[in-house]
């Protein structure tokens, strides 16, 4: 992970990430999925400059440049509550495409420069719900265009993944050893012409015993749509990788604009909570 303190020596900083700032100005003016798309990838390919309470240690003392942070250097991001979403008090955090449109927002906060993409891994490590791209103190007039991060695109840009691309439907979720994680009946479940390419794709596998549908909150504060599946025999785990792509790939035409599907192989008590709370939707003969 790369940090940059104080002037900007990298290039992506220096020039104040021009591929973004454009992308984000075309979105503005014209919302299309086109356009949407040029945005993450301008996102990725980015480095942000990260308003923090303080530089950490072990950087603090190395003065103005491009630095190095190592695996042990200790990261905290500045929380800002935002007021203005569904009435409820969440909190996001702030990043900037160049140094002009950092000051603009406080012109004496310290500030690193992260890759967006690590800098979206180090979100997802927290409760925080969104990035804002180049707010603006309401006092100052706005220089850049900006915008907001969602934590379920987050999620996906953390990963190298731009959301709604393929790859962004249909993903097979792992949990962390002594991951805590609440269970439910999604509120939205998949549609039946979903739920019947499902079955019918599981029908092709004979190692395949039944297919549940549960909604799925993590530790992080992601929530996700998940396809549980319970294996009636062990198969390698190169067999399982070709039964969670195929059922993927059988349904991401079904998939509408924003719904994604997550895939989880059941076991132990996983597979006891989700045969209790899931939605069954397939069980072989």
């Amino acid at each position: 992970m790369e940090s940059s303190l104080g002037k900007k020596t990298d290039s992506r900083s220096e020039d104040g990430n021009p591929a973004l700032v454009r992308a984000m100005h075309d979105i503005a003016l014209n919302e299309t999925p086109e356009n949407r798309k040029k945005v993450y990838e301008a996102l990725l390919a980015s480095m942000l400059l990260v308003p923090v309470p303080e530089i950490p240690a072990d950087l603090a003392g190395l003065g103005p440049g491009l630095h190095t942070a190592t695996s042990k250097t200790q990261i905290q991001l500045r929380r800002i509550t935002d007021r203005d979403t569904d009435l409820k008090q969440f909190p996001i955090t702030a990043a900037f495409t160049d140094l002009e449109a950092l000051k603009n927002w406080d012109p004496h906060t310290p500030y690193l420069g992260l890759n967006a993409p690590d800098l979206f891994r180090l979100v997802m490590g927290t409760d925080i719900q969104e990035v804002a791209i180049n707010p603006f103190d309401p006092i100052r007039k706005m220089i850049r265009p900006g915008g907001r991060v969602t934590r379920a695109e987050l999620e996906l840009l953390a990963n190298g993944i731009v959301p709604g691309s393929p790859a962004s439907t249909t993903m097979q979720l792992q949990l962390k050893a002594n991951e805590k994680v609440l269970i439910g009946r999604p509120s939205k479940p998949p549609s039946p012409a979903v739920q019947e390419l499902l079955r019918s794709t599981a029908a092709s596998f004979p190692s395949i015993g039944e297919l549940y549908v549960f909604q799925m909150a993590t530790q992080d504060g992601s929530r996700h749509t998940v396809v549980g599946i319970n294996l009636s025999e062990d198969v390698s785990r190169e067999q399982q990788e070709e039964i969670a792509r195929s059922l993927g790939s059988s349904v991401q035409a079904e998939l509408k604009g924003g719904q994604s599907l997550d895939f989880m192989f059941l076991r132990g008590a996983m597979r006891d909570q989700i045969r209790a709370l899931g939605g069954l939707i397939f069980r072989r003969e």
